[in-house]
């Protein structure tokens, strides 16, 4: 090994771990304050006007995640590979977005009415019009951070999402607050949200403006670069959002002539999926940790490792998810009752069941990374869409048979929940028949027992308020880890293994 290679690799390493630190802490302060505007915004506007808001954000949602994360993979992927062309490829991202951001932004615009019509909520057209505006403003923003990302500015990267959460937080509920004063309480967040992403995007684009030199770069390759990617982005984020619209879409068909009802049993059900999809953002971090090892280990053809890798992930998240839907599980009328005003409990029932299905989606998730780091993103793509298509045909089956009311919401999430269980259990035979790897059975039979056994013993604490409800939820946490270590499911091994992560972390 060469001096220059002495000092280059211990370079790259705290460069790794800067940007992991950075980039972890900017995405743990999105999630908190994602989950801080949800729980603000229902107590500032009420449960109809945020049923409103939830359902056109869900689906503008769905553009801006497939649009940014795109756009911010291949802006990054060609700025890293030559950090002298970073102006040329951040010019050929802006000039991709006037065509690309601009023609998302006007479909949308134009195609208000039918997405309004679709979720029978006629009234709320302007308010998709509205929102149009924000997936163009991304679609710039989304270069610039790809920029920041490609020459491994990840102290600025970090910064740009932390300032856009706060401002993001600070204008969305003041101009709830605002609007609600004149009567529509959702425009006026909406409003505040555009306004956020325009000051983040001025901002972003002072700081990271690039000279281009001499260089240049054609915007087909960008092109070329995100279509690949984007179908798998686009199936994920309708499977993490097609839910509400098809409730709220079955709702209004339920209560017509009543769309204010069907607004409030939507924010009920939005209210359940804010604090749902808890393991899954908490898991999320594994993809970006399994992707390169899987990478690697496939292509090096080393296939032990590779089934070491898919049963440990795997296992490990299924421990790690079950433990936080037995804390969701165990008291949900307490947890709805915490973070959200009275008339938000309708949806306890259906808390339980919709955690339990988004634990099994972390674990697709999970699968999909492993899948495509293997070399089969095709793959990736047709696991999420039997999700999506057994979850769609389950929901149209029942949820229109439900009452629109506590049966609707728990109809809906079961739905859904069963839709990512398939999904789950496809990926997991693909697993199976690729690698010869998968879960344990024995691993999740202990952890159902874990589990029933956590929730079971919280049910029969005696008590209806909230201490009660905070004890019955810290005893299932409780009755969980002790199911686990006395069935040896988390062993010597297991425990020795977090001790050793513990103590690098603290060294």
């Amino acid at each position: 090994m060469t001096e220059t290679d002495k000092t280059t690799q211990p370079d790259r390493a705290v460069e790794v771990g800067h940007g992991v630190l950075f980039i972890g802490f900017a995405k743990a302060s999105f999630m908190v304050f994602g989950a801080l505007q949800k729980f603000l915004l229902a107590r500032v506007v009420d449960q109809a006007a945020y049923g409103a808001f939830s359902v056109v954000n869900n689906a503008i949602s769905i553009v801006n995640n497939t649009i940014v994360q795109g756009t911010i993979q291949s802006v990054s992927k060609f700025t890293a590979e030559d950090d002298r062309r970073a102006g040329a490829v951040q010019r050929a991202g802006l000039r991709l977005q006037t065509f690309l951001g601009v023609g998302v932004a006007l479909a949308f615009l134009l195609a208000a009415p039918v997405i309004a019509g679709f979720v029978h909520a006629p009234e709320h057209t302007s308010l998709f019009r509205l929102v149009a505006a924000i997936p163009l403003l991304y679609a710039f923003y989304s270069v610039f951070v790809g920029t920041a990302n490609g020459q491994r500015r990840f102290r600025v990267q970090a910064s740009f999402d932390v300032g856009f959460s706060i401002t993001k937080t600070v204008l969305l509920l003041g101009g709830a607050v605002l609007g609600g004063k004149m009567g529509h309480s959702a425009a006026g967040a909406f409003a505040g949200f555009i306004s956020a992403a325009l000051i983040i995007l001025l901002v972003a684009g002072r700081k990271m403006w690039s000279p281009v030199g001499g260089t240049s770069f054609a915007p087909w390759r960008l092109v070329a670069f995100m279509s690949g990617t984007v179908a798998y982005t686009l199936l994920i984020n309708l499977a993490l959002s097609y839910d509400s619209l098809l409730l709220r879409r079955f709702a209004g068909a339920a209560l017509a002539g009543w769309g204010v009802r069907a607004d409030m049993l939507l924010g009920a059900y939005e209210a359940v999926r804010s604090l749902a999809l808890l393991p899954y953002q908490a898991l999320l971090v594994v993809t970006f940790v399994i992707f390169p090892l899987v990478s690697r280990s496939t292509f090096a053809e080393d296939r032990e490792a590779t089934r070491a890798y898919v049963r440990q992930t795997l296992r490990y998240a299924l421990i790690f998810g079950a433990a936080m839907a037995v804390v969701l599980g165990a008291r949900p009328e307490t947890l709805l009752r915490i973070f959200y005003p009275a008339g938000y409990g309708v949806g306890a029932a259906s808390l339980p069941i919709l955690a339990a299905g988004v634990v099994a989606l972390a674990l697709l998730s999970i699968a999909g990374s492993i899948v495509t780091a293997s070399g089969r993103p095709y793959v990736a793509v047709a696991l999420v869409a039997v999700t999506l298509a057994a979850g769609t045909g389950l929901a149209f089956t029942f949820v229109p048979r439900a009452d629109p009311g506590p049966a609707m919401l728990s109809a809906a999430a079961a739905s859904t929940a069963a839709g990512m269980l398939v999904g789950f259990l496809v990926a997991l035979g693909y697993l199976w028949r690729r690698f010869g790897a998968g879960l344990p059975l024995l691993s999740v039979l202990r952890v159902l027992i874990a589990t029933a056994l956590a929730v079971g013993v919280a049910r029969v604490v005696p008590g209806v308020g909230i201490v009660a409800g905070v004890a019955a939820m810290a005893l299932a946490g409780l009755v969980f880890a002790s199911a686990l270590l006395g069935t040896r499911e988390f062993g010597a091994t297991d425990r020795e293994k977090f001790l050793k992560i513990l103590r690098r972390k603290r060294g």
